[in-house]
């Protein structure tokens, strides 16, 4: 609370410091302000448009190209038919170090992830996923620590699935589009996000049935998600539990001006080490005056004793932002309450804990075993992050400079504090180059320090 409280102040000053509230600068209202609309009449600026990015194979129409569609054809179901195969990809490779912290460890890894797409129409889609460089939390690279290579090489299927709308399928069902039949559906190894990644963030087989424009209580639109899995499911530990089952309801309403999710979750494991849990979440996202804000509460409870995998507690988070006067920039402040153990329903093994998005120095990077500057996992801590992301060159580059910490409300938990920055640039239309600095301090060592230099190229 003490991190949320300085962060708004700190924010409510910065807009002077940074740019000033616009009544004292001396470009506001004029031509000056590189902000400012201009006057002056332009032409259509097509010179300044890029040339699409192509994937790296296509067949049927572009995707978002331009040109005459190919001729549809119509099914026995009297759904009108386009299909188009896509295959496209990313490939990251980088270097990450941190020396202290109880943790020395230098790591080259590398990721790629390959995705093809057999689209039918723009609302039914078959996707196959898969990553030959990882396995398992494994990365193909080499560990300058014990100067050996390792080996995460494999060809298992990572994603497959079909999604797509009922009434969409089967037109003929409702020819006069009376009948509530469009009903969104994915079946199959599928990546599911919910609550900002804390309640779920994995790939997992499952079955989802959706309706969407709900009306009632006032909503504009509510969106109901019925969900069954029943496989490939890696608990709050981040570890699969093959013998786990998972039962859930995920909602999420416009009503007013606020955005809310409320999701329930149930898990299921005939495997004593492990056991049964229940898992209950509910956010808010809303504009307060020229801040963004998400406030969340997430809550699991193990059916017997608590473990890795599923344990009593509750995490409370806070995320607020705001462009300060006369910048593209972006100041956030992140905050965070744990309370007895929370554990998420299910985390695959690069997802890192359920604080990996209160700022940068807690994110997991998906890439090798270099673990976050600060732990993102949950327990009895509170803290936060307050950072400034600054945008340049055309939008093409930023820098986000950041400080954060967490203390320890229990004597099992550790107090760190750190500070960093990340510099990203693109290069041409198909390459992002990351490099991470920071430093810190926590209980365990006086001090640690570390980086990370990654190329990404899409494809």
């Amino acid at each position: 609370m003490l991190i949320l409280v300085s962060g708004v102040a700190l924010g409510l000053l910065l807009p002077g410091v940074l740019g000033g509230t616009g009544a004292d600068d001396e470009h506001s209202g004029s031509g000056g302000d590189p902000l400012r609309l201009t006057d002056e009449y332009l032409p259509l600026q097509v010179d300044d448009v890029p040339d699409r990015p192509k994937p790296l194979l296509e067949l049927g129409n572009p995707f978002m190209g331009t040109g005459d569609l190919q001729d549809p054809f119509t099914t026995w179901t009297g759904a009108v038919w386009s299909p188009s195969l896509l295959v496209w990809g990313n490939l990251r490779t980088g270097v990450s170090a941190i020396d202290g912290g109880g943790t020395n460890t230098e790591q080259w890894a590398n990721r790629l992830d390959l995705f093809t797409e057999a689209r039918m129409s723009p609302t039914e889609r078959f996707v196959l996923g898969l990553r030959p460089f990882d396995k398992d939390g494994t990365f193909t690279g080499y560990d300058f620590d014990t100067e050996q290579s390792t080996d995460g090489y494999n060809l298992d299927v990572q994603t497959l699935y079909f999604e797509g709308d009922f009434g969409e399928i089967f037109p003929k069902l409702d020819v006069t589009e009376k009948r509530a039949l469009d009903l969104g559906f994915g079946i199959g190894r599928q990546p599911l996000d919910f609550q900002d990644g804390i309640m779920i963030a994995d790939v997992i087989d499952a079955v989802t049935i959706t309706r969407n424009s709900l009306r009632f209580w006032g909503a504009s639109n509510i969106r109901a998600t019925a969900m069954f899995a029943w496989n490939d499911i890696e608990r709050g530990s981040n570890v699969e539990d093959e013998s786990a089952s998972m039962f859930g309801l995920l909602t999420a309403t416009d009503i007013g001006d606020y955005y809310v999710e409320v999701d329930l979750l149930s898990t299921i494991s005939s495997d004593d080490a492990t056991g049964d849990g229940l898992y209950a979440g509910i956010g808010s996202t809303q504009r307060i005056g020229a801040m963004n804000s998400t406030f969340r509460v997430n809550v699991s409870q193990a059916s017997d004793d608590g473990n890795g995998a599923v344990d009593d507690g509750a995490l409370l988070t806070s995320v607020l932002s705001w462009v300060p006067h006369h910048t593209e920039d972006n100041f956030y402040v992140g905050s965070f309450l744990g309370i007895d153990n929370f554990t998420s329903a299910a985390r695959s093994p690069v997802a890192g804990g359920p604080l990996a998005n209160i700022g940068v120095l807690f994110a997991a990077t998906g890439l090798g075993n270099v673990g976050a500057p600060i732990s993102n996992a949950a327990g009895r801590t509170a803290g936060g992050a307050v950072g400034y992301q600054q945008f340049f060159n055309h939008g093409r580059s930023q820098m986000i400079y950041e400080v954060a910490g967490r203390v320890g409300l229990s004597d099992d938990e550790l107090d760190t504090a750190a500070i960093g920055g990340r510099y990203r640039r693109a290069i041409g239309h198909h390459t992002v180059l990351t490099l991470d600095a920071f430093g810190g301090y926590d209980e365990i060592d006086d001090g640690f320090v570390g980086g990370r230099l990654e190329l990404l190229i899409k494809f």
